[in-house]
């Protein structure tokens, strides 16, 4: 728990009189550069006043970086700084006062087809919710909105690739489900050749930006197109289509130092009056991911939480997986890390053989429906979380645990404040 305490008071520090003071507690692993979230007592919810954060270090108080949550300010978060080794607490001290506000260090824009979050303005994702048209050439079946492609490295490289000609319905980093089925009716929303159905951007939620974390969510229908002789749903013939499931995503992009954290949530709920069945398959819903077309068998690599390779990773089990590779003479990476919550975690991965296309092309997905089909019930909201860390340089295991700790520890930070 978040533990009130009086270290300000007695140690005669720079700041007086704080709003409210804690401590981080203890972990049993070491933790490094992590974001904290915390709810604010209800005495401080709300507020207008800028928020002044200061992590107390041998009787001194150093300023950082916090940021609300725009919509009912009732949440701080924070990165919080260097490593913190096994056992070892973190002091904190807030201030709320009329000052000037801090200037966000990352960004959210819109153009005619992209919401782009950005960095200094360096773009880090694109998140297309306009259509993309579908290649030249090519069936319009093969047209599509809600993905996120661009996604960029640190330094500027492109990490996806969207309609690839070996599989236009690949877009970048994206999540439908392959095999759906509902009232006697089975629809494919992953293989949009199949004229089955498709996933459609409806509307943005919310965002917000600033100095520790931007962070949109945006609706999307699963459409699914009705062949004529369905007499379930006559008001849909003419159409020719029907939404079987609801969609939102919320997706954070974290300001740490190296590189940056991608957190996504996928909030899935049933349209119908009865159960749907997200069916068993090989590949399908979780996170789809399609690397950059540079990397191939020769430049690039997987690694596993349970030390899988491309070799013997498919089909197997893990918490991480770790894609890398050299990128314009910069070896880049991905670690893709699944929250303990999701449905049959560890989750079954996707993970394509090393002579794919005849070059070893990468392609990773976590498969939470790859051995058994997930029910949904009508009207329930279903959860996904990932995160994504993305930086430059390479990556050991112990590093990569590491980062899986702090993902899955972070909700035992989301708690209240005591009231002081």
């Amino acid at each position: 728990v978040l533990i009130l305490t009086g270290f300000l008071f007695s140690c005669g520090l720079y700041i007086s009189d704080p709003d409210i003071e804690w401590i981080l507690p203890a972990r049993d692993y070491q933790r490094k550069d992590f974001p904290v979230s915390a709810a604010l007592p209800i005495n401080l919810r709300g507020t207008s006043a800028h928020a002044h954060l200061y992590e107390i270090i041998n009787g001194r108080a150093v300023r950082l970086e916090c940021q609300f949550d725009e919509s009912s300010r009732d949440t701080l978060s924070w990165i919080v700084p260097g490593t913190t080794e096994a056992g070892r607490e973190r002091q904190f001290a807030l201030k709320f006062t009329r000052g000037k506000k801090s200037h966000g260090v990352l960004s959210i824009n819109r153009n005619d087809t992209s919401l782009v979050i950005s960095k200094k303005d360096k773009a880090l994702l694109h998140y297309r919710y306009s259509i993309m048209p579908a290649p030249a050439g090519q069936s319009k079946l093969f047209e599509r909105s809600g993905f996120i492609h661009p996604l960029y490295s640190p330094s500027g490289e492109v990490l996806t690739w969207a309609q690839p000609p070996d599989h236009y319905h690949h877009l970048g980093l994206w999540n439908p489900w392959t095999r759906v089925s509902w009232k006697g009716n089975q629809t494919d929303f992953w293989n949009l050749g199949s004229g089955q159905g498709t996933v459609r951007f409806r509307e943005f939620v919310s965002g917000e930006a600033g100095p520790v974390y931007a962070e949109f969510s945006a609706m999307q229908d699963h459409v699914a197109f009705i062949p004529p002789r369905s007499s379930d749903f006559p008001e849909a013939d003419s159409s020719r289509e029907i939404i079987v499931m609801e969609e939102k995503w919320t997706v954070r992009v974290w300001n740490i130092n190296d590189g940056y954290l991608l957190d996504f949530t996928s909030l899935i709920k049933n349209l119908m009056d009865e159960p749907i069945s997200l069916d068993a398959y090989r590949y399908g819903g979780g996170i789809g991911y399609r690397a950059a077309p540079e990397w191939n068998s020769s430049n690039s690599a997987i690694m596993t939480s349970e030390g899988k390779t491309r070799a013997d990773g498919d089909a197997t089990r893990a918490r991480w997986c770790w894609i890398s590779g050299d990128l314009n003479d910069k070896y880049t990476g991905l670690l893709f890390m699944s929250d303990p919550g999701n449905y049959d975690f560890p989750e079954p991965m996707r993970i394509w053989p090393e002579n794919s296309n005849g070059v070893g092309h990468q392609y990773f997905e976590f498969t939470p429906i790859r051995e058994k089909a997930w029910i949904l019930e009508p009207g329930k909201w279903y959860s996904q979380k990932y995160r994504i860390w993305v930086r430059e340089g390479d990556l050991s295991p112990e590093e990569a645990e590491q980062q899986w700790l702090q993902f899955s520890g972070m909700p035992d930070h989301k708690i209240s404040y005591l009231s002081k």
